[in-house]
C-alpha cells in the first residue's frame, strides 16, 4: 500500500481523526512560531519513530541488560556532550526530572532553583521539596553569584538547579560548581533549548561542571519527545536504578532509533551550520525589534532567546492571543528577579523554529520589525491584519523542516529499493 492509498483510507476510515491531522498540518504551515519548545523533527528521526521497528519493542529490560539500540543511542548521547553516562529511556522532560530527583533525594530536602525551575514538574509527585529561588538582579539583569553562594550557606541545599530557558545569556558554570561544593550539593543543569548549540560547541558546555544534565530530544535537536540524562559515572547506578523503579522497563524500538539517528546528525556539518545560523537569527531578530525601540532585556542575547519586555498596559495573554490571529505564535512570560516584589512581563522568542524552515538573517530582522511595530500599535484588527499580511508572505512556501539542514551521504551499494519501498508504509504523516 503506498502512501497516497493509505491516506485516502485513512480518510474515508476516520474522518474526524483526518480532520484533526488536516489542521495541524495546514496550521503548521500557514504560521510561523518563535515559541522556543517549537521545532520540527528531521524527516529521519520522523521515518524512524513511523518505521517497522514501532511493531517492536524491548521487554523486562533490565539495568544489566541493554539492547543494542539503548546503547547506540546512550553512547551517541555522551560522546556529543562529552558525558560519562546517559539515560535515554525516558519519554519526556517531566519523567527524566523526577527520575533525578527521585535518585538523589529525600523527602523534604531543600533545592535551591534559578527562578524555582523543576518546582513545576513535582505536582502529583508524593516526594516534596523545600525550594529556594535564586534569580537575576532586577537593576543589573545579571546573576549575583555571590548572593547565589550566601543563599546556599544560609539553606544548606542537597541540589542547586540551573536551567537557562528564560535567559539569554551563558554564565561562568564553574561559579555554580564552587558554590555547589561548598555546601555539599548536588548540581544539576537543564540544557533547555540550548542543547543543540551547546552539542555543536557554539555555546559554553556544563557537562563538566554539573553532576546531572537533562534536556529533551525534540525542539533544538528535531528528534523525538524523549527526555535524555546525563550524569557522572558515580551516579549511574542510582539514576539506572531508579528509572526502572519508576516503571521506565520496557522501551519502544522506533523511539530509541529515532533518538540514536537524532545524536548522529547533530554530529553533522548541517547541523553545526543551522546551529550558526540559530545565532545569527536570533540576533537578527534582535536588531529588527530594537528598530522599533521595543524595550530587550538581557540584551544582547548569547543564544537562541530573545526576551521583550511589554509596556506595563499590555499584558502578555493579550498579546499572544492577537498575535496568534496574524499567524505569529509567541510565548508569554513573567521574568523574575531576587526580589518577589519585582518582575516583567515578557514574550519569549527563539530563532529555533524560523531557523528548520530555512529563514535567514534577512527574515528574521523583518518578524522582529513586524513583532515591534504592533506592540507600539493600537493593537486593533487593522494591526492584526498587518501581521497576517508579512507573516502569510513569509511562510507560504516554507517547508516545515528545510532540506539544507539534512545531513549529506553517500547512498551505499547495498541499498535495496523494494525493501524499502515495503519499509515506506510507515512513514510518518
Amino acid at each position: 500500500m503506498n502512501n497516497k492509498k493509505l491516506l485516502k483510507q485513512l480518510q474515508a476510515f476516520d474522518p474526524d481523526l483526518w480532520n484533526l491531522l488536516h489542521e495541524a498540518l495546514n496550521r503548521q504551515l500557514s504560521t510561523l512560531s518563535l515559541i522556543p519548545t517549537d521545532s520540527a523533527a528531521s524527516p529521519f528521526s520522523s521515518y524512524l519513530k513511523g518505521s517497522v521497528l514501532g511493531n517492536d519493542f524491548i521487554g523486562y529490560h533490565t539495568v544489566e541488560h541493554y539492547g543494542r539500540l539503548e546503547t547506540m543511542a546512550a553512547k551517541r548521547a555522551c560522546e556529543i556532550f562529552n558525558a560519562e553516562h546517559a539515560v535515554v529511556r525516558t519519554g519526556n522532560l517531566i519523567a527524566a526530572s523526577r527520575v533525578v530527583l527521585l535518585a538523589l533525594l529525600k523527602n523534604g530536602d531543600t533545592i535551591l532553583s534559578f527562578n524555582l525551575r523543576k518546582q513545576e514538574h513535582c505536582t502529583g509527585n508524593q516526594m516534596q521539596y523545600n525550594f529556594i529561588k535564586f534569580a537575576i538582579e532586577p537593576d543589573t539583569l545579571r546573576i549575583d553569584f555571590e548572593k547565589v553562594r550566601n543563599l546556599a550557606i544560609q539553606n544548606k541545599p542537597k541540589m542547586i538547579i540551573y536551567s537557562p530557558v528564560n535567559y539569554p545569556h551563558n554564565i561562568d558554570y564553574s561559579k555554580l560548581r564552587e558554590i555547589a561544593d561548598e555546601v555539599g550539593a548536588y548540581l544539576w543543569i537543564d540544557l533547555g533549548q540550548n542543547a543543540g548549540l551547546i552539542a555543536t560547541g557554539k555555546i559554553p558546555s556544563p557537562i563538566p561542571f554539573s553532576d546531572v544534565a537533562t534536556f529533551a530530544a525534540s525542539d533544538a535537536l528535531h528528534g523525538p519527545q524523549t527526555g535524555v540524562i546525563l550524569s557522572k559515572k558515580n551516579l549511574a547506578e542510582i539514576l539506572d536504578k531508579a528509572v526502572i523503579e519508576t516503571g521506565h522497563a520496557s522501551l519502544k524500538k522506533n523511539v530509541l532509533a529515532a533518538l540514536a539517528i537524532t545524536f548522529r546528525e547533530a554530529t553533522c556539518d548541517g547541523y553545526k551550520e543551522y546551529s550558526d545560523q540559530v545565532l545569527k537569527n536570533a540576533r537578527a531578530l534582535e536588531k529588527g525589534l530594537k528598530k522599533t525601540n521595543v524595550e530587550l532585556l538581557c540584551s544582547p542575547t548569547e543564544n537562541h532567546l530573545v526576551l521583550v519586555r511589554l509596556p506595563n498596559h499590555q499584558t502578555a495573554n493579550e498579546a499572544v492571543e492577537k498575535l496568534s490571529k496574524g499567524g505569529l505564535l509567541v510565548k508569554g512570560e513573567k521574568l523574575l528577579t531576587s526580589n518577589s516584589n519585582i518582575s516583567f512581563p515578557v514574550l519569549r522568542l527563539s530563532s529555533l523554529d524560523p531557523t528548520t524552515r530555512s529563514l535567514n538573517e534577512d527574515d528574521m530582522f523583518v518578524v522582529g520589525e513586524t513583532l515591534g511595530n504592533f506592540l507600539n500599535s493600537p493593537r486593533d484588527e487593522r494591526a492584526v491584519e498587518s501581521v497576517a499580511e508579512i507573516i502569510k508572505e513569509m511562510v507560504e512556501a516554507l517547508p516545515l523542516f528545510s532540506d539544507e539542514w539534512l545531513p549529506d551521504a553517500e547512498i551505499s551499494h547495498g541499498y535495496d529499493p523494494d525493501l524499502m519501498m515495503k519499509a515506506m508504509v510507515y512513514w510518518s504523516i
